[in-house]
């Protein structure tokens, strides 16, 4: 099984509150996208291995919302995101705004995910960019998280070919 190449440093930004990350994975550029946008394919593969998702649900159209719910291996409590899909190119770009909730049932801060999608003879380049973190600790914890996600959706692709 061919592993997913990486950005040589995806952490480069952070200090500026820029989370850039790039991936090459070993499917159809489709596919890739439909891992995005479909809640079905996005149980499979989202949250990092240590909390993957429990949940996901998405009205997949500009200004149409998203959720997906987060939960520990080990148990513990359900740590929900979403956020509103600004622009949607099929197969090729995916702009969505992102937040936590908090304990209080407010939106934790926002930060704008943009994702493009290139076909790369049969592969997909995707480059991913969340920004602007207000910390660089908050940006680093999203680079763990977003880096071990993406590792699961690799393992995923794989999986359904």
């Amino acid at each position: 099984m061919a592993v997913a190449e990486r950005s040589p440093n995806p952490s480069a930004g952070a200090a500026e509150g820029v989370l850039a990350i790039t991936r090459l994975f070993d499917a159809p550029r489709a596919a890739v996208f439909a891992a995005f946008v479909d809640p079905r394919h996005a149980r499979r593969w989202m949250g990092p291995s240590t909390h993957p998702a429990t949940d996901a649900e998405a009205d997949v159209r500009p200004g149409g919302s998203w959720r997906v719910c987060l939960r520990a291996i080990e148990g513990g409590p359900e740590l929900w995101q979403g956020g509103v899909f600004r622009e949607i190119v099929p197969g090729e770009r995916l702009v969505y705004t992102f937040s936590w909730d908090q304990d209080d049932g407010t939106q934790g801060p926002e930060t704008l995910v943009t994702i493009t999608f290139a076909d790369q003879g049969g592969k997909t380049l995707m480059s991913f960019r969340q920004a602007v973190f207000a910390t660089v600790s908050n940006c680093d914890g999203h680079r763990i998280g977003w880096t071990s996600a993406f590792d699961r959706l690799d393992d995923w692709l794989h999986r359904r070919n």
